[in-house]
Order: structure tokens, then C-alpha cells, then sequence
């Protein structure tokens, strides 16, 4: 009981700070496959609302991009994990750029089939090229660094249907932020970009299948003012 005590206080500590993200992930920890190594292929496609802060008024505009990564889950305990991901991320129609990024997930209860637990994680991409709308400026090109962090709390309820298969969907909320910063190009020659999520809180909603062994497969998706979507397949060796 003092553990799962501490565990809460810890995931309530990521969500109040600066933790810096993407795909919530799941529930599953060391003490699910023990002595064990466990990773993730992962694809993410991101949609989100963006306003450009270095245009007087502001502008908003729409934000897309493709994520493909691999999560490597590395053991802080039985009920904790540090998670790296490594992968190539894309914005509107540019071409793949390296990514990286780090999460920590605790499990803060269990009881039953029921799981809540705490989450923060960073992302980061640079180079990035995409299009923006300047509104009566029209569109133009721009190439920028790009930081994300999340910090939320997952609930999930673990149902065995059969034997070796777990069914576990998840729900929770996630504060979300973005920040993009590089240069603008337009009519008036090159300018600073720089510009921030829309809107930073919203909610996550997946659905865990776990086989024989812990490999499994994971579909979420995120809404904040759009809706984003990932996919995951993950296998433990």
C-alpha cells in the first residue's frame, strides 16, 4: 500500500509540472513480463490546431504530420517504466526527419482488472518542413524545429476473455503542449516562425489486445481540437 501511495504522489507530481510527447501508451509494466525486454513499433498521425505566435494578430492554422518510431521500454522497477523512442517524423507533405523522445509511466492503483497510472513524455524533431496559412498573406513555406510535451493520467480495465488473451481499454485526460520555432518564408523574404498548440488539454481513448507472451497490438486516439490517431504492435523477447 505505501508503494502504490508513493506511486500516486510521483504520477500526480507529472501532472501538475513541466513534464515534457504523442501516444499516451498503455498500461503494461516490468512486473507483466518479468526478466523479460519489451518494445513498440509505432505509427502516429498527429492533427492539431496551431496559432502562429509570430504574426500580429495571430494566425491559426491546421497542423499535420506522421510519426513512425520505435518504443523501447526499459525497466525502474516493477511498476514503472522509462520508455526511448527513436524514429522519423514529417510535417504536411516534407520529407521524414529523425525523432526522438523519452516518457516515464508509473502504475499508481491496481485493484482487480482495474489500472490507473501516470504518464509524462517528450518528443522532439527539427528541420521540419511544411506550409502555413498567413491568412490574408496567403500560404507560405516554412522549416521549423518542433518540441512536444504530455503529461496525463490512463485508467484501464484489464478483461481476460480467454486464456493467454487480455482485452484492455484505456481512457484519461492528457495536457498536451507544442512549440515551433525556425523560419518563415514569403513574399517579404525570410522571417522568424514561431507557434504553440491551439489548445493544450484534452483526452486519450485506446484499446489494448495482449497474446500469448505480452506481444500484443494497441489502437488510440487523442482529441483535442482535431483528432489524432496511433497504432502500435509490441512484442516482448
Amino acid at each position: 500500500m505505501k508503494r502504490y501511495m508513493l506511486l500516486c504522489v510521483v504520477g500526480g507530481s507529472l501532472l501538475g509540472g513541466s513534464v515534457f510527447g504523442n501516444d499516451a501508451g498503455d498500461l503494461v509494466f516490468p512486473a507483466d513480463y518479468p526478466h523479460k525486454v519489451r518494445a513498440e513499433l509505432l505509427y502516429e498521425n498527429v492533427q492539431r490546431d496551431i496559432r502562429v505566435t509570430s504574426e500580429s494578430p495571430t494566425v491559426r492554422d491546421a497542423l499535420s504530420a506522421d510519426v513512425f518510431a520505435v518504443r523501447l521500454h526499459t525497466d525502474v522497477g516493477p511498476l514503472a517504466r522509462l520508455d526511448f523512442d527513436v524514429g522519423a517524423m514529417s510535417a504536411g507533405s516534407g520529407s521524414h526527419k529523425l525523432m526522438g523522445g523519452v516518457g516515464l509511466r508509473f502504475l499508481a492503483l491496481e485493484w482487480d482488472a482495474w489500472r490507473a497510472g501516470a504518464f509524462g513524455q517528450a518528443r522532439y524533431a527539427r528541420d521540419l518542413s511544411d506550409r502555413v496559412d498567413l491568412g490574408d498573406a496567403g500560404r507560405a513555406s516554412v522549416k521549423y524545429d518542433w518540441v512536444e510535451a504530455d503529461a496525463g493520467l490512463l485508467v484501464a480495465y484489464r478483461q481476460s476473455v480467454a486464456d493467454q488473451f487480455v482485452v484492455a481499454p484505456y481512457v484519461g485526460p492528457v495536457f498536451s503542449i507544442i512549440r515551433l520555432s525556425g523560419d518563415l518564408r514569403d513574399a517579404n523574404g525570410r522571417n522568424r516562425f514561431r507557434a504553440e498548440q491551439d489548445q493544450a488539454i484534452g483526452m486519450a481513448l485506446g484499446l489494448g489486445l495482449e497474446f500469448q507472451g505480452q506481444n500484443g497490438l494497441r489502437f488510440e486516439t487523442r482529441y483535442f481540437d482535431d483528432w489524432s490517431v496511433s497504432v502500435a504492435a509490441s512484442f516482448v523477447f
